[in-house]
C-alpha cells in the first residue's frame, strides 16, 4: 500500500491571484507560484500541514484539457480558534457572508460560512470549551 507524505487540495479559480490572495490575507503563508513572474497558474498556501493549491481554470483547460468550473462545488474547511475574528478578517479580504457566526445546538462547536472571492464555500469552525 503507498504511503502519503502530504495532503493537498486544489481549487480551480478564473483568478488566481485575487483567491490567493484572500487565503494569504487569512494568515496562511504562500509555499509555491508557478510561474514564479506574471500572471499566475499555480499558487499554494499552507496551514496546519495542509497545501491549498488555486489552479487556473484557463491553464486547466488549454493546456491540460481538463473541464474545470471554478466556484461553488467545494468546500474549505478551517478549524481555528476565533471564528467570530476570522470571519471579519474573512469579510475584510473580500469574502461574501452566507452564514454569520453562530454556535451548533449542542454547543459543542462555533461556525459561519462564507464564499470566497471566486465562489468556493469556506466553513470557519471553532471548538467551544
Amino acid at each position: 500500500m503507498a504511503e502519503f507524505h502530504a495532503v493537498q487540495v486544489n481549487l480551480w479559480c478564473d483568478d488566481v491571484e485575487r483567491c490567493a490572495a484572500f487565503f494569504r490575507h487569512l494568515g496562511m503563508p504562500e509555499r509555491f507560484r508557478f510561474p514564479p513572474a506574471g500572471e499566475p497558474h499555480q499558487v499554494e498556501v499552507e496551514a496546519a500541514g495542509v497545501r491549498i493549491g488555486f489552479s487556473s481554470a484557463r491553464v486547466g483547460g488549454e493546456l491540460f484539457g481538463i473541464a474545470t468550473t471554478p466556484g461553488e462545488n467545494s468546500e474549505v474547511v478551517l478549524w481555528c480558534d476565533d471564528v467570530d475574528g476570522l470571519h471579519r478578517t474573512a469579510l475584510d479580504a473580500g469574502g461574501r457572508p452566507l452564514t454569520s457566526p453562530t454556535d451548533s445546538p449542542d454547543r459543542r462547536l462555533r461556525y459561519a460560512w462564507l464564499r470566497d472571492p471566486e465562489g468556493h464555500r469556506v466553513k470557519l469552525v471553532q471548538e467551544r470549551d
